[in-house]
């Protein structure tokens, strides 16, 4: 019984950090803006390149998203990994 939730735990946290990579689609960055506030928007320094369609990497998801919502949803997502 132990095995199998050490296990199961293992999955889950593996499914959720490869999660990008397993399910591009899942790159979602339509988060509504709630207020004029919601342009400051800080993001981590963690390293997860990702291409967007303008052929730009961004370090994360957070600063992708980031200049998608400059773009006005022009840049799209192209693939994980530097361009």
């Amino acid at each position: 019984m132990k095995a199998a939730a050490v296990c199961l735990f293992l999955m889950l946290t593996l499914m959720s950090t490869f999660s990008e990579y397993l399910f591009p689609d899942l790159v979602d960055c339509s988060n509504p803006k709630q207020s004029p506030a919601a342009d400051l928007r800080l993001c981590t320094m963690e390293y997860n390149p990702m291409c967007g369609s303008n052929g730009e990497t961004y370090s994360n998801k957070c600063l992708f998203c980031s200049a998608v919502r400059k773009s006005n949803d022009k840049i799209k997502f192209a693939h994980m990994g530097e361009c």
